[in-house]
């Protein structure tokens, strides 16, 4: 019987081989659709070993060496593909799974997903994607040829499905904001009025606690006037507040004075670069960070703070992306970076100068924390 089995076993492989593509994304979808880990895929195989490995009945489970070995051979297989580098979707696939269509432009080199609640825009080797108005980076480029562009998993798992799932959040009640900067710490520049950063920054928090304030939450401020506080107490004093949420307040600086805009930063996940080093993890990238356990609270934060920051006056939508900025790394709470525009850029340094202005921006990051909170 032995020999028999090795034999059926082996053919069975080949088989597996020839459909594993099929079976893979069979679980997938699964997968994608009802939120299950990779770690209960082995619980899938098992109780649907008829269905999906073809093994009848009659044979016996767990008792046929078969059977076992089948099963085995698959989830040995499947164990693989789940973290296979180079995993890409096509824009296609992603407009049959949100039953919408799909589009390109400029010579095929932009590609245009629209579904329902879904309007994705994406380009040829870049890896920002344009979700619903609001400009959010990638874990990695868009590949594929003209016509035909390919996302990868990880950006549709990990950036995109996240953002567009009703994940349920728990309205925040104590808020930390935490101006950037201070004491001997005077930040990144001034502005045209001669302001600089560690000012503007306590400034505009002071602005976002009196507006926290009306709408009912408890605010913290990591500091209250110009004094030093190391980025390793800022969130230190956030953690022993037992703060729901962390936004920390700083502005930009360039050595281009061309540049301008509003960017908001997350923690990378575990194992995953900045944004600045696309793809080039490092040793310090694969560190588990406390904060990583708010990897997806985090995105959505940041979403909701860059979608109103966007509207401002002028505004231009640098994006979300990601950065391994040790405040952030600490903090037991989601918790995010939001650089309200450049001090080295001569429109926007003018506009910042102003008091208005800054009153506008807290007003912003008010509306996106509340709009936090109120997701169901």
């Amino acid at each position: 019987m032995l020999p028999a089995a090795t034999a059926k076993a082996r053919k069975f492989c080949k088989k597996l081989q020839f459909g594993r593509q099929i079976l893979f994304l069979a679980i997938r979808d699964f997968y994608s659709a009802n939120g299950h880990f990779a770690t209960e895929i082995p619980l899938i195989f098992l109780h649907s070993q008829t269905l999906l490995l073809g093994i009848g009945s009659p044979m016996g489970f767990p008792g046929s060496f078969f059977c076992r070995g089948c099963v085995f051979a698959a989830l040995f297989a499947f164990s693989g593909l789940f973290a296979a580098p180079g995993d890409y979707l096509g824009l296609d696939v992603l407009s049959d799974r949100c039953s919408g269509t799909v589009s390109y432009g400029e010579g095929g080199r932009c590609g245009t997903v629209r579904g329902k609640n879904l309007e994705l825009q994406c380009r040829l080797n870049g890896a920002c994607y344009r979700l619903n108005g609001v400009n959010v980076y990638g874990q990695c480029a868009v590949a594929g040829q003209p016509g035909r562009l390919r996302i990868g998993r990880d950006d549709w798992d990990r950036v995109i499905v996240p953002l567009l799932s009703p994940l349920a959040v728990a309205p925040p009640r104590r808020i930390c904001i935490d101006p950037g900067h201070g004491g001997r710490d005077a930040g990144a520049g001034r502005t045209r009025g001669n302001l600089e950063e560690k000012n503007l920054t306590l400034d505009v928090a002071k602005r976002l606690k009196i507006l926290l304030k009306k709408r009912g939450f408890e605010v913290v401020l990591t500091r209250g006037g110009d004094q030093f506080v190391s980025l390793e107490d800022r969130s230190a004093i956030a953690n022993g507040a037992k703060c729901d949420l962390m936004v920390c307040v700083h502005f930009n600086a360039a050595d281009s004075p061309r540049a301008e805009g509003i960017e908001t930063y997350i923690l990378p996940g575990q194992g995953y670069s900045s944004t600045a080093r696309l793809n080039s993890p490092s040793a310090k990238d694969k560190k588990f960070c406390t904060n990583n356990r708010y990897d997806e609270k985090n995105l959505y934060l940041a979403y909701c703070l860059q979608r109103e920051m966007k509207g401002l006056r002028s505004a231009i939508d640098r994006g979300i992306k990601r950065g391994r900025f040790k405040v952030l790394e600490d903090a037991d709470c989601p918790a995010v970076l939001v650089e309200c525009g450049f001090l080295t850029g001569s429109r926007e340094s003018a506009r910042i100068a102003d008091g208005n202005y800054r009153q506008a921006i807290a007003n912003a990051l008010c509306e996106g924390i509340c709009a936090y909170g109120s997701r169901k």
